[in-house]
């Protein structure tokens, strides 16, 4: 999916990958979030626009020049569920918006995990008397 607007002076086309990186980009700055999850693919749709791309934690979809943005995000554990997701949720929107000068409809925020952080000791060997 690309963005394309055609003035007198010429096209402007606007890519996918392009639009997944301002979404993530404004998505990792809050607070919260820790990482993000890559959303198997949809094996049928990819095959039915003809590219096989890789695995990406945003999806889009346009509704005539509109978007619907999804991000899948794993969360730092201790935070609220609904306070990182409302935050990502006004994030992307206003970075989207600011930086294509399309609207966007709906932010769909899926919190696919939490990332524990692991201690340094449960990385090393048991040691048992056996």
């Amino acid at each position: 999916m690309e963005i394309t607007t055609k003035s007198s002076m010429g096209e402007l086309v606007i890519s996918h990958e392009v639009l997944s990186s301002i979404a993530i980009n404004s998505a990792k700055d809050v607070d919260g979030v820790s990482s993000f999850y890559n959303k198997p693919v949809d094996v049928v749709n990819t095959i039915k626009q003809g590219s096989l791309k890789v695995m990406s934690p945003v999806r889009l979809t346009q509704d005539n020049d509109d978007f619907i943005i999804s991000i899948y995000i794993n969360i730092k554990p201790g935070k609220k569920f609904q306070k990182v997701a409302t935050d990502v949720q006004a994030a992307v929107k206003e970075s989207v918006q600011n930086m294509t000068g399309r609207f966007v409809t709906k932010v769909n925020v899926i919190v696919a995990g939490i990332d524990f952080e692991e201690s340094p000791d449960s990385l090393e060997p048991c040691e048992s008397k056996e």
